[in-house]
């Protein structure tokens, strides 16, 4: 029967493409969730750095005279919370999962629990030893987080997200729809918490002080195993966890020719930002 935990997930290939391009391909993956009646999942990168805005972020969140200065593209993502660094340093990773699958809730809060559940056993198997954020942990934080903090999405924590001796190391996102919902993760393998800072429009002593708060907040793969596994090395160990946890294996797939036509149409919502006016 469709929608069971025994059919395979359709696996796209692995892509480093323009912040534009993978901001488009999320869309048309979860677009294609019409066409196709078995969850997807795709891991990417980006080559150079873009500064990814919230819905929730107006553009002048972003320095825009600083991200000219350095070539850095700011975008805007159809998911929520705020701003991300995309770099080649920042490996994600989009699943979609349609309305009748078993892991699929109506509950946006659970919905990341099976997910954080495969983070913490395939970084087990990265030999790293990692936590799920609970629901009661989450919302203390988010109670005395400041606003200067909060417009860092990896500076806020999220119900079953991932962390390793406290630090922030996956975070989540989510888009749903009619016909189902894309979850999304990333997790930086080289993390530097003066870049992002840098790019946002913060006075100097604000851009200090969210420098420091991202720098005990937040950690990458690099500060806790050397040499940091590759993103071939991460999925790999993924697609482990998933089977051991959910029974669920991965089919190399490729994307249709209605996904393809969505991700061409929606290069233009997601282009970079007018940065100069």
């Amino acid at each position: 029967m469709v929608g069971q935990l025994d059919i395979p997930w359709r696996w796209l290939p692995y892509q480093i493409a323009p912040a534009t391009d993978q901001l488009a391909a999320a869309e048309a993956l979860l677009s294609g969730l019409g066409q196709h009646t078995c969850p997807a999942l795709r891991w990417y990168t980006t080559p150079t750095l873009a500064l990814v805005l919230g819905t929730g972020q107006r553009p002048d969140a972003a320095d825009h005279a600083a991200c000219a200065a350095a070539g850095i593209s700011i975008h805007r993502r159809s998911s929520g919370g705020t701003a991300v660094l995309m770099t080649p340093n920042f490996v994600m990773l989009d699943i979609v999962l349609p309305t009748g699958h078993p892991l699929y809730t109506s509950d946006v809060t659970e919905s990341y629990r099976w997910l954080g559940n495969v983070w913490v056993a395939t970084l087990d198997l990265l030999g790293l030893s990692a936590q799920l954020l609970t629901i009661a942990e989450a919302r203390a934080d988010a109670q005395t987080l400041d606003d200067l903090t909060r417009c860092a999405c990896f500076g806020g924590r999220s119900p079953y997200e991932v962390v390793v001796s406290a630090r922030k190391l996956v975070g989540f996102s989510q888009v749903r729809r009619r016909q189902g919902a894309l979850l999304q993760a990333g997790l930086y393998t080289t993390w530097s918490p003066r870049q992002l800072p840098a790019l946002l429009a913060l006075a100097a002593d604000e851009r200090a002080l969210l420098t420091e708060r991202l720098a005990t907040r937040v950690t990458g793969l690099a500060d806790l195993l050397a040499p940091p596994p590759d993103p071939p090395t991460i999925m790999a160990a993924f697609a482990t966890a998933l089977q051991r946890l959910y029974g669920i294996t991965l089919q190399t797939a490729h994307w249709s020719t209605a996904e393809q036509v969505a991700r061409i149409q929606a290069i233009a919502r997601y282009a970079p930002l007018d940065i100069t006016s």
